[in-house]
């Protein structure tokens, strides 16, 4: 890179929908703007800029639109990438939804000074839900700078500290609105992270933001994966943050469609596949036992309400509404391990109003055992739909 004496800015001046839209990224990010920017950063004024079309490319620019919503300066021998946010905040990813383009593109230079900013614009809307500051913090833990967040945000920033800490928080913030179950992060049966990612529409932002953000505080020992629950024709995570991901190496990318899931079906007779797992977050929310209310993941599971192994035998159903019935979320309840057991072994079970019910001839022992280790004797009403209730029936005819 040629050292500068003087702040320069190249800026993409199209966006994606420019030219339905007649609004351009140099109308919005505009030379008062800028300087704003550059002075934060360098704490000069005085700088040029430049305005370019879509087919100009450098060493930091690619050939494109501005996908990344992004500005660079350069200034001696440093290159700062400037991420802005929307003007408008409409929905829950608006704000962030270029941010992983352009943390892809800074991550991929290899050019060794080089800085990752973002930049708030004169937003209107909600720009500090509880679920904008769960993103905000992400950004922050993979190296953004927020330039102007004093001034626009009452909250200050913190990156997060630990996986666990970003899987506690994440936690929270899903249980505060049911809305913000987009991906889901837990532990296996083994103390492995889990990633339960929609890698498809929106929700691609928030996955790979998790993702980069899990990677750089990963610790020797821990093991990440990140299930893609695939759907038809909507694809895995786009290339250059599944590029990026891999680049990181400490992330185990496991996709997985319907064809796969028919195989598996094929050979257990019992489930936990991903897709299964993901409709129970779903339906259910975090992981917790409907009757001890045990929060330890690595202790809960998805129990079957109608078990896979009699859905086999079941007469008269095709294998694709054997494998339907299998991974619906409404076919299933958390359980911890103990309760879980329980229930397949028939020791507990459940009548049509959720009431829980114990086998006869229990030893005495067993029952005080069982007493003291259920916290509740009902499940909630939520769960009792008509189709939990259908599952419900079919074992009950088993």
């Amino acid at each position: 890179m040629r050292y500068r004496n003087k702040p320069h800015f190249v800026i993409k001046k199209n966006l994606q929908k420019s030219k339905n839209t007649g609004v351009y990224f140099s109308d919005v990010v505009t030379p008062e703007i800028l300087k704003d920017v550059c002075g934060l950063i360098t704490g000069q004024t005085d700088f040029t800029y430049q305005y370019v079309d879509n087919d100009y490319h450098d060493t930091f620019l690619e050939t494109s639109y501005n996908k990344g919503r992004m500005a660079i300066m350069q200034y001696k021998d440093v290159v700062s990438y400037i991420s802005f946010s929307e003007q408008e905040i409409n929905g829950r990813n608006s704000s962030v939804q270029s941010v992983p383009t352009a943390f892809n593109m800074y991550y991929n230079n290899p050019y060794p000074k080089k800085d990752l900013y973002y930049y708030f614009l004169n937003v209107e809307g909600n720009a500090e839900t509880e679920y904008q500051i769960l993103i905000y913090r992400l950004m922050n833990t993979i190296g953004f700078q927020f330039l102007n967040a004093s001034s626009e945000l009452l909250r200050r920033i913190n990156a997060f500290s630990s996986v666990e800490d970003i899987i506690f928080n994440r936690r929270i913030n899903a249980g505060r609105n049911r809305s913000n179950n987009s991906t889901f992060i837990t532990k296996g049966d083994s103390g492995e992270i889990e990633i339960y990612g929609k890698t498809y529409g929106a929700n691609k932002y928030e996955t790979s933001l998790m993702c980069y953000a899990l990677a750089q505080l990963w610790q020797p020992g821990q093991i990440i994966k990140l299930f893609e629950v695939l759907e038809g024709d909507l694809k895995e995570l786009p290339a250059s943050s599944l590029n990026v991901i891999n680049q990181m190496g400490v992330i185990d990318v496991i996709p997985t469609d319907m064809t796969l899931e028919k195989m598996i079906y094929d050979k257990e007779n019992s489930l936990r596949s991903p897709r299964y797992v993901l409709n129970l977050f779903n339906k259910l929310g975090n992981k917790h036992c409907a009757l001890c209310n045990c929060e330890i993941p690595e202790l809960i599971q998805g129990a079957h309400i109608w078990p896979v192994s009699a859905i086999k035998k079941a007469p008269a159903l095709s294998l694709d509404q054997r494998l339907e019935y299998a991974l619906d979320g409404e076919n299933g309840i958390w359980l911890c391990e103990n309760h879980h057991k329980m229930f397949d072994e028939g020791m507990i079970s459940f009548d049509c109003n959720g009431h829980l019910l114990l086998r006869n001839g229990l030893e005495h022992r067993h029952l005080k055992f069982i007493d003291e280790i259920t916290k509740y004797d009902v499940l909630p009403g939520e769960f009792l739909t008509d189709k939990f209730l259908w599952y419900l029936s079919q074992r009950m005819a088993v």
